[in-house]
Formats: structure tokens, C-alpha cells, sequence
């Protein structure tokens, strides 16, 4: 690891004035919005916020309707998912993309045989390397999954599912590690060991959440944003959000009050 991941003025990341219309809706208006190398960014905001529209401006699953953005100062913002993956952008989603029928291991080997460039023909794991089954094995540890790795995807708990799909986008020795909500739908013992894992992932690895658990954000982001209506509203250390009487507002404000 260089001084340069850790180079707090290299942002890996930048959005400028991105928006995103749905007809006359706007979704995103121009925001705005840098992600250091080596954070821990979170993005937090009431339903409507336009945070998992910013998402798939971010992975390319959806396009722009303006503004540009860079992936470590290259412009990225016509590029195809695949191409993004490419310059180490990988995320996982709400709604999973892992195969359900294959085993927690096979899963994982998929992708390790996709990062190092071998397509999806004959990619059964007697086929694999024992260098390549030993990542996919070494993944499965990282993420607390390694008794499981015989079982189909289809018969994991929620919790395990997102455990996965970590692994499996961490087999694509990502930079930057896109969280959509991962904590959606889990037990808290089940989000306490994701906390955990995110926690425990290299510092070269540049993570950015959208997660809806403040507890959760609190505890592992140096970094959050918070938007509301499709705006920027302020990005801060968790601290100075916490104190933003914009941000309680934008909060409350969102919340109807039975009188």
C-alpha cells in the first residue's frame, strides 16, 4: 500500500452536477460530490433523496441526463458497467444479482475467473486453479461465509445473501466498493458482522454506502453526505451532520406528524 491511497487530497471519485430526469421529475439536480481514496463514505437522506439513482449514475446502470463523472480523474460517464468494473468500480445492489442456483463457492469463483479474464464458458470449479479456488475460498473467510461454501445461493438466509454479494464484488479487486443498503432486511446480530466486515476491509478499498441504519452509518463512516429532494444538502464528518440543523430539518421535515 502507497502513501497515495491514504493521500487525503486524491479523490477517486467526483461527481460534478449530475443530474437525472425521469421526464419532468427530477431525480437528481446537479449534485455535486468528491469520494476520497481510502474513505469510508456514507449517503444518507429521507425516502425520495435520489440516493439509489446516484448509484446507478455511479455503476452505469443508469445514464446521465447531465453532468460528468470521473473514476480517478478519468471520465467515466458513458462507459458501460463492464467497463467501469474494469477501473475497479463494483457494486452490489438491493436487488441481488448472484445465481441462485449455483453454490456459495461457485458464486465466488465466477467472479474470480471473470477478474482474471476468463469468460463464463466451462467455468465449473474442477476446472479452476487451485490459486483460483484458493481466493475464492480466502473471500468466503473475509466475509464469514467459509462453512457455508457447498450450499446453493438459494437456500441462505437474507443476511448471508448480502454476505455474498460482498464477496463476490470484492473478487473484482475493486477500488471503489458501492454499498446499496446492504443492511436492508437484516437481523441486527446479521448487520452487526456486516459492520464488522466492512470494518475490517483493506484501506486501499475507497467504500461508499447508502445505508438507512444511522447506527450503522455512525459507526463506520469518516465521511457523510446527505441529500434530500434530489439536492446535495452537506457533506460533513459524521459529527458536523449530526449537528446540521439543515439535516434535522430536511429529516423532520420528511416525517408527517399525526397531530
Amino acid at each position: 500500500m502507497t502513501d497515495h491511497d491514504h493521500d487525503h487530497s486524491h479523490s477517486l471519485l467526483e461527481l460534478r452536477q449530475v443530474s437525472r430526469h425521469f421526464g419532468s421529475f427530477r431525480a437528481l439536480d446537479e449534485v455535486s460530490l468528491t469520494v476520497r481514496a481510502g474513505a469510508r463514505h456514507a449517503i444518507i437522506g429521507p425516502n425520495g433523496a435520489g440516493k439509489s439513482t446516484l448509484f446507478g449514475l455511479i455503476s452505469g446502470t443508469l445514464p446521465v441526463t447531465a453532468g460528468s463523472v470521473l473514476v480517478d480523474g478519468k471520465d467515466v460517464t458513458r462507459l458501460p458497467v463492464h467497463r467501469r468494473v474494469g477501473l475497479g468500480v463494483a457494486a452490489t445492489f438491493q436487488h441481488s444479482s448472484l445465481f441462485m442456483r449455483e453454490s456459495v463457492l461457485e458464486n465466488v469463483l465466477l467472479a474470480v475467473l471473470r477478474r482474471a479474464g476468463k469468460g463464463l464458458g466451462g467455468w465449473r470449479k474442477a476446472d479452476a486453479r487451485p490459486k483460483e479456488l484458493a481466493r475464492a475460498h480466502a473471500l468466503l473467510e473475509r466475509v464469514g461465509l467459509p462453512a457455508r461454501h457447498e450450499v446453493a445461493a438459494a437456500a441462505l438466509s437474507h443476511g448471508e445473501r448480502r454476505q455474498l454479494e460482498v464477496a463476490v464484488a470484492l473478487a473484482t479487486d475493486p477500488r471503489l466498493l458501492l454499498l446499496d443498503e446492504p443492511a436492508a432486511g437484516m437481523s441486527p446480530a446479521e448487520t452487526a458482522r456486516l459492520t464488522e466486515l466492512i470494518a475490517a476491509l483493506p484501506g486501499e478499498v475507497t467504500v461508499l454506502l447508502i445505508e438507512h441504519d444511522l447506527d450503522m452509518v455512525f459507526e463506520l463512516a469518516d465521511t457523510v453526505t446527505v441529500m434530500h429532494l434530489g439536492r446535495h444538502l452537506v457533506t460533513g464528518s459524521p459529527d458536523e451532520v449530526r449537528a446540521s440543523a439543515e439535516v434535522q430539518t430536511a429529516y423532520l421535515g420528511s416525517v408527517e406528524v399525526s397531530s
